[in-house]
């Protein structure tokens, strides 16, 4: 019985000796999350309906309905995305496929929207966007806002002023008016057709946020 046991021990060392020796066991690692989003009512991420706080993998889909869902990133970007508005959350930009989005924080973290590339230039500029089949809406609440197209910039949207453009097809192009948002210096331009239609000093929360209540029936925000 003394000599199996013994045996016994001396097998089981050898085996604890041997998985040491190879090297710790690995397996596929989780990515860590880009961040957050919750709402006070139910939501969807990737299409599976969710409530409650909830971590985001890149390349998440996210979209709301009824309620809109704050999403907190871990790189200090800050958004809203308004009821029924549906976008994709990348750790390095956001593509809005439909609907409204309020962006804090948001310098170096750039929006993707019917083609356009919406960035701010400072961490304090604050913007609320809004996409249609045939608009794209830019505001500024606070600070500028660059808008290029195609990697060519187009024009800037100051404090206090909101830019409309009417587009003729999924990728907006315009030529930038004299009413608030300042034309960029020339250069090469897109050959997208579109019209700039609605820009100019305005109460911007007011305006922005009462067009989509307006078209929404309620307030997205």
């Amino acid at each position: 019985m003394t000599r199996t046991l013994v045996l016994s021990f001396a097998g089981f060392a050898f085996f604890v000796s041997s998985a040491f020796a190879a090297g710790p066991v690995t397996g596929p690692v989780a990515a860590a999350p880009i961040g957050i989003a919750l709402s006070v009512g139910s939501f969807s991420v990737n299409n599976t309906p969710v409530t409650g706080p909830i971590d985001l993998a890149n390349g998440t889909e996210l979209h709301t309905t009824v309620t809109p869902s704050d999403v907190h990133l871990e790189n200090g970007v800050e958004m809203r995305l308004a009821t029924r508005s549906t976008g994709t959350l990348y750790e390095d930009r956001m593509v809005l496929k439909d609907g409204a989005l309020k962006l804090n924080h948001f310098d170096g973290y750039p929006v993707k929207v019917g083609g356009l590339t919406i960035q701010a230039d400072s961490f304090d500029t604050q913007a609320i966007i809004r996409t249609t089949p045939k608009t794209v809406e830019i505001a500024s609440i606070g600070g500028t806002v660059m808008v290029s197209d195609a990697g060519a910039m187009m024009t800037r949207v100051t404090a206090g002023t909101k830019l409309g453009l009417q587009t003729t097809g999924a990728n907006p192009g315009a030529q930038p008016a004299q009413t608030g948002a300042a034309p960029a210096e020339k250069g090469p331009m897109s050959n997208k057709k579109a019209i700039l239609t609605a820009a100019g000093v305005c109460a911007v929360g007011g305006i922005v946020v009462g067009s989509i209540a307006a078209a929404q029936g309620k307030s997205p925000f």
